[in-house]
């Protein structure tokens, strides 16, 4: 039973690492060799793209077999590369998805951050006026809509993904960052598994903003591939905002569902939760290093 299922765990991490990484390597392999083929004079030339093919594989009947073995494994090769190139490009994609942007770009950051902010406050203020006209429901969607918590991000994909840490301070009084390692032993498996797999998939919408990136850097020598990593961008950016607020909406439920077990162990008087006790269980966790963190 157990070989069985270590089996089947393999099969699964093979078939994944194959769809995230080999299958989009071969392609971007396969348009690299297109685009330094023709470049960019003969941009739709086929007859040269076939011309090259064939001599790529001429040649007798063994030096043919030899040929394209060697071919295969550069071409294998070369996908690895190019996966490994895009799954470093995703972290700093995300990142500038987040709105964590380079020193030069610093006062880019601070004025659309200040724009979002002043809508964010008018939208507030609208809503405080509307509670005794009974419209407040619109004016919170149209807030909530720029985003959950006043911005301190220039994008709304960086200020979503740290709204739950905001509003769990606010309602709990308790340090999100602090207390997730210890509440994540606390979650049951069918809590954990739709996490991981949320963050997965926010992940992969990263990896494809960072083939993005390769496709637009290869548009130098031949531009249909900057128009594809336009596209890929696109696509990318839009999907990493609803992965995004996907995964936020779940890591801000698994603290509302789990919090009273997690404030349960350091206080068995602590059910219900008790927005009193955060402050203290959030000391404890820090262990005396919140007057260094400050």
């Amino acid at each position: 039973m157990l070989t069985g299922l270590v089996t089947d765990v393999g099969r699964k991490l093979a078939e994944r690492w194959a769809a995230a990484l080999v299958l989009p390597g071969l392609v971007f392999t396969a348009v690299a060799a297109t685009a330094l083929t023709l470049g960019q004079r003969h941009w739709a030339d086929l007859g040269l793209l076939r011309e090259r093919l064939r001599e790529l594989t001429a040649g007798g009947p063994g030096a043919g077999s030899t040929r394209t073995a060697v071919l295969l494994l550069g071409v294998l090769a070369a996908s690895f590369t190019a996966a490994l190139l895009a799954e470093a490009l995703a972290g700093p994609y995300e990142r500038v998805l987040q709105g964590s942007w380079p020193r030069p770009l610093h006062p880019l950051a601070r004025r659309l951050t200040e724009r979002r902010r002043r809508a964010w406050d008018s939208h507030d203020a609208a809503c405080v006026a509307a509670l005794h006209t009974g419209t407040a429901a619109e004016r919170e969607a149209e807030r909530n809509a720029v985003a959950l918590v006043r911005p301190e991000c220039p994008t709304w994909t960086g200020d979503r993904l740290r709204a739950p840490a905001t509003r769990i301070r606010l309602h709990y009084r308790i340090e999100l960052a602090d207390a997730w390692p210890r509440l994540w032993l606390l979650l049951p498996d069918t809590t954990r598994l739709p996490l991981a797999e949320s963050r997965q998939r926010l992940d992969e919408a990263m990896r494809l903003g960072g083939w993005a990136v390769l496709y637009v850097l290869l548009g130098a020598v031949w531009w249909p591939a900057a128009v594809a990593g336009a596209g890929a961008g696109l696509v990318a950016w839009r999907r990493g905002r609803e992965r995004a607020e996907e995964y936020a909406e779940l890591v801000e439920s698994a603290v509302d569902v789990h919090l009273p077990e997690l404030f349960e162990r350091f206080d068995e008087e602590a059910h219900p939760v008790r927005a009193s006790l955060g402050r203290t269980v959030t000391e404890r966790f820090r262990k005396g290093a919140g007057a260094r963190r400050r």
